[in-house]
């Protein structure tokens, strides 16, 4: 598939004087842009904002993958003997509080 048969999606959220414009196509990672005017300067920018989007999914259609470390394995757990309640003490269980 030719980059000009790629399949395009441009939404538009007008907010005032401000429009923010995302272009999305499949496979691909969209490209947000945001616009200081109407809906009409907009609709008048949509089309090189197109033309960046598909320059830079050319070059590179997604975000580099983030590599997350590695969680730090636990200490191991040392047992702590057990103290059993002596004959006049008894375990009493602490209340949860009521909701």
């Amino acid at each position: 598939m030719t980059d000009e048969e790629r399949e395009i999606k441009v939404v538009i959220l007008s907010r005032g004087a401000r429009c923010s414009i995302a272009v999305q196509s499949p496979g691909c990672d969209p490209v947000f842009t945001i616009i200081d005017g109407d809906l009409d300067a907009a609709l008048e920018g949509v089309p090189a904002i197109v033309q960046e989007a598909r320059a830079r999914w050319v070059e590179a259609p997604r975000y580099p993958t983030g590599e997350l470390p590695k969680p730090a394995t636990p200490a191991p757990r040392q047992s702590t003997p057990t103290q059993s309640p002596s004959a006049g003490q008894t375990r009493r269980s602490p209340q949860q509080p009521l909701f």
